[in-house]
């Protein structure tokens, strides 16, 4: 079972993990804001990078011993964290765009921030605890039926493969295109439409295979 931590942001939930399980590296995706980067070097914990494929799953095998930090991805990676979490005891779960998921892992945390909430929470495996605090679910249905919403309108020109449609409740559309320019012009017709888009995230190089999701993955908000 987990106990659960409140914080302010989920990078003061990062830190906490570093701290209190004195984790000195740890494994971290490229394709990830670097805030958490930032907050590793913070806490005196190096970040080992690796790469992840077109369904989002590492294409790299780690050690048992591990740390390894894994974003569920726009809410949409429920599988692979399941499956990540089956294989690696030490497993890290990113939660920041899927409030609402239940632990799995070794720990997980969430961004209340983003779904309009004061806290974020850090659960960590604790085997003498016999319950978790689950996040309030007043709004979850709302985010999933943004999402339909979306989904309908652009999945058949979405080239991500987006499973269990109906039990994601991320703040955002994850829309992925063939080309720059595509992306650019929708982008621009939602910017007209008022909304604002952010790109995810930083510049990765041409020649990585997340750079796709970096050049032509528009992020919708719901």
């Amino acid at each position: 079972m987990y106990s659960s931590l409140e914080f302010n942001l989920a990078r003061e939930a990062i830190e906490h993990l570093v701290k209190i399980f004195k984790i000195d590296k740890i494994h971290i995706p490229y394709y990830l804001c670097d805030v958490v980067r930032h907050t590793l070097y913070k806490a005196s914990c190096k970040p080992i990078f690796y790469h992840i494929d077109d369904n989002f799953f590492p294409t790299e095998h780690f050690s048992k011993e591990d740390f390894i930090l894994y974003p569920n991805y726009f809410g949409i990676c429920h599988d692979n964290v399941k499956r990540l979490a089956n294989i690696y005891p030490k497993l890290i779960v990113d939660n920041a765009h899927s409030y609402y998921d239940s632990p799995l892992g070794f720990a997980s945390f969430n961004a209340g921030h983003k779904f309009g909430f004061d806290k974020s929470i850090l659960w960590y495996e604790n085997k003498s605890c016999k319950n978790y605090l689950l996040p309030s679910i007043n709004n979850i249905e709302e985010y999933n039926y943004g999402f339909l919403k979306l989904h309908e309108k652009y999945g058949k020109q979405n080239l991500l493969n987006i499973k269990n449609i109906d039990n994601i409740h991320s703040f955002v559309y994850p829309l992925l295109v063939s080309t720059e320019c595509e992306a650019d012009n929708i982008v621009k017709e939602l910017t007209n439409q008022g909304k604002v888009i952010y790109r995810y995230w930083n510049q990765i190089p041409k020649s990585f295979n997340e750079y796709k999701f970096y050049s032509r993955l528009i992020p919708i908000p719901i």
